[in-house]
């Protein structure tokens, strides 16, 4: 059995006594200490000036002396001090670490061969580095209510991808019940990261809790508010389809959502601080485990059970049901509607209706389909280009003159023009040759008089101008309208064709051998 601590308290009791009369036999008996315990004290005292007959003031003014010869005894390093002195750098250089804790310095000894209490670790710490305390509250939330989520930074990592050191950060999701925590290392903090984090911790949780309590970071709050938040449509679509209520914490409250803002420090504290990893994989494989398999398993002070526990036996229970299928992340942006009746996304060009020109739409693109907003009501959907550059058009989105231009082709035209007859289609035919957009409207103006003058009529006047090698469409429409293709063209299609075997207006070469006579 260890020895007995006699408090000061104490001490200042049996000297009172003692100066009152007492025998150290007496005081022995009366005050449940050994003799020679009486012995010493009273020897000290004596040795500080106390006599039988000294006052209340005197007696403080010795008890006083003797505490500050306890203090400096107590300050005389032991075994296990002396053995901390050897790791005083290393302690220092932790100490300089904002996220290190005593706990996390048992640990780091532990994993270099030296098992140290904690306790004797405080002690040194306290005896030889000035030190701060903190203070935090308690708030109780109840089973699968609530989740607090954060980003929290967390150094550089190796991304394995490139081999470089990133910039990289701690998604942190924990259940405020019962302490259970979701860790995930990434390099963004962009919304597709957010919601993928969110999709990874559903899992993990195999649930949804009722609320979310958010930080107003832009992945998730696009107009921070405590009142009136304006939330990211792509989160909002999460939260539909997940089932949760998003809960924006107030803007720079850090103690609004405390449980996760302290698990951002327990995981700099156990999984950064002191440890280095190959790359963000490793690192993240770390995580896991040490979610699962350890952090998970320890005692929590202000709940007296661990997180397992807690989140096996209350929370899970009462969790939301995950659907089906994971949630597919949605990218939200902005565009504007050019006049040529497309927008611009991702490199590629969609149309829209042409009521809507050089308004700015809301774009929703996912993997497969890219939709157009007005506010709420839906414009327009399209099927996703497979790559930059592509033309992905709705020919109905154009106004009507548009859509005809745009839908009688070549094809069309030539099709069309054996319908009307043989002199109309070698009509469209020789003015279709060579292509050309020129040509193509001339072939579709030709076509429309057939609607104005008839078919019949037109391709009379086909073969007229036809006869006169006039293929021009001025022409043709003026023989309509003088009803010229009414004139038979038996006389003219009866005459032999004129050969012109020399040019009308060459002269004869014998006249150049001719003599000039003055």
């Amino acid at each position: 059995m260890g020895r007995r601590i006699i408090f000061m308290i104490e001490v200042k009791e049996i000297l009172y006594q003692w100066c009152q009369g007492v025998g150290k036999k007496t005081l022995a008996r009366s005050l449940g200490v050994s003799r020679n315990t009486i012995r010493e004290i009273v020897n000290q005292a004596v040795g500080s000036g106390l006599k039988r007959t000294s006052s209340i003031i005197e007696l403080d003014q010795v008890v006083e002396k003797l505490q500050e010869a306890r203090n400096k005894k107590e300050k005389r390093p032991n075994g296990i001090q002396l053995k901390l002195a050897s790791y005083h750098q290393q302690i220092k250089d932790w100490l300089e670490i904002s996220s290190m804790t005593i706990t996390q310095m048992v640990r780091l000894l532990a994993e270099q061969g030296a098992t140290i209490s904690e306790t004797s670790i405080r002690t040194y710490v306290r005896s030889n580095f000035d030190t701060n305390p903190k203070t935090t509250i308690h708030i109780k939330t109840i089973p699968g209510q609530q989740a607090q989520v954060d980003f929290g930074y967390m150094g550089l990592m190796k991304d394995p991808t490139k081999g470089n050191l990133r910039k990289t950060y701690a998604f942190i999701m924990t259940l405020s019940h019962s302490r259970y925590r979701f860790v995930c290392f990434v390099f963004r903090q962009d919304i597709a990261t957010w919601i993928n984090c969110h999709i990874r911790a559903f899992n993990f949780f195999k649930g949804v809790p009722n609320t979310i309590l958010i930080d107003n970071l832009k992945s998730g709050v696009i107009k921070p508010n405590i009142y009136d938040p304006l939330l990211n449509r792509a989160y909002g679509e999460l939260e539909k389809y997940y089932g949760f209520i998003i809960d924006p914490a107030k803007v720079r409250v850090a103690k609004h959502k405390g449980k996760v803002e302290r698990s951002v420090a327990i995981v700099r504290q156990q999984l950064i601080a002191g440890r280095e990893y190959g790359s963000i994989d490793e690192a993240n494989q770390k995580a896991i485990l040490w979610c699962q398999d350890e952090i998970a398993h320890r005692v929590t002070r202000t709940t007296g059970k661990t997180p397992w526990e807690l989140f096996v036996h209350e929370d899970q229970p009462v969790l939301k049901p995950l659907p089906l299928a994971d949630f597919e992340c949605p990218i939200w942006q902005q565009g504007i509607v050019h006049k040529d009746q497309h927008v611009v996304f991702a490199g590629s060009f969609y149309s829209l209706p042409y009521k809507y020109v050089n308004q700015t739409v809301w774009i929703r693109a996912t993997i497969k389909l890219v939709q157009f907003f007005s506010e709420l009501k839906l414009l327009k959907t399209h099927i996703r280009a497979t790559s930059k550059g592509q033309w992905v058009t709705d020919q109905l989105d154009y106004p009507k003159g548009a859509r005809v231009f745009l839908e009688q082709d070549e094809q069309y035209c030539l099709t069309k023009s054996q319908e009307v007859g043989n002199a109309t289609n070698e009509f469209i035919t020789l003015i279709l040759t060579p292509s050309s957009l020129t040509r193509l409207r001339k072939a579709q103006a030709v076509l429309r008089l057939a609607e104005e003058y008839g078919s019949e009529r037109l391709e009379l006047a086909c073969r007229r101008a036809m006869a006169f090698d006039n293929f021009e469409y001025l022409s043709l429409k003026n023989i309509l309208e003088k009803k010229l293709d009414k004139i038979s063209l038996e006389v003219i299609e009866s005459q032999p064709k004129i050969t012109i075997d020399r040019g009308v207006f060459l002269r004869n070469p014998k006249e150049f051998n001719a003599e000039v006579s003055l």
